[in-house]
């Protein structure tokens, strides 16, 4: 597993010494906070063993499984639903 934060986008050699650290019978994940170079996108999407998440993507992912985190990890990510009134259409 490799996690990068950085300003620019993460290039395809990037997730190449990521896989050139693996052992045979390995799968990666590389998760950044950033996003993927067009050449890193279709390299990731060639090679099965290793699996890209970028920010929008770990974001999402929080927010869909944040109710099965444990109490632990809720308090490094505090969050709170929040309803927000909205004006039906008079149209409908």
């Amino acid at each position: 597993m490799q996690v990068k934060s950085q300003g620019s986008d993460i290039k395809e050699a990037t997730i190449q010494s990521l896989k050139g650290a693996m052992r045979e019978g390995d799968y990666g994940l590389f998760v950044t906070l950033s996003n993927y170079t067009n050449n890193a996108q279709k390299y990731l999407d060639s090679t099965p063993i290793v699996r890209g998440i970028n920010g929008t993507e770990l974001v999402d992912l929080i927010l869909k499984y944040y109710h099965d985190l444990s109490d632990k990890y809720k308090k490094m990510i505090p969050l709170k639903m929040v309803y927000i009134s909205v004006a039906k259409d008079e149209q409908e």
